[in-house]
């Protein structure tokens, strides 16, 4: 069900999701890097793997519609 709605997605929700995701996942990054500094062991990854699939998952589906899109 969830694939059918995302494939329903413009370029342009895609690309701004895309967009949404990497702010995040660059300030989960950085709050990793102030944990370490300051509790001096690393916080478990969970969110960051997530934010990964979430932008793998979006960039498959640019690169499946690109393809699909292309006229022969």
């Amino acid at each position: 069900m969830l694939s059918k709605q995302f494939a329903n997605l413009s370029e342009d929700d895609l690309r701004y999701m895309e967009t949404l995701l990497s702010r995040e996942f660059t300030a989960e990054q950085e709050s990793n890097k102030n944990w370490i500094s300051r509790n001096k062991y690393e916080k478990p990854m969970h969110r960051v793997k997530q934010i990964l699939n979430c932008m793998n998952a979006i960039k498959s589906q640019r690169e499946l519609k690109n393809t699909l899109s292309v006229k022969w």
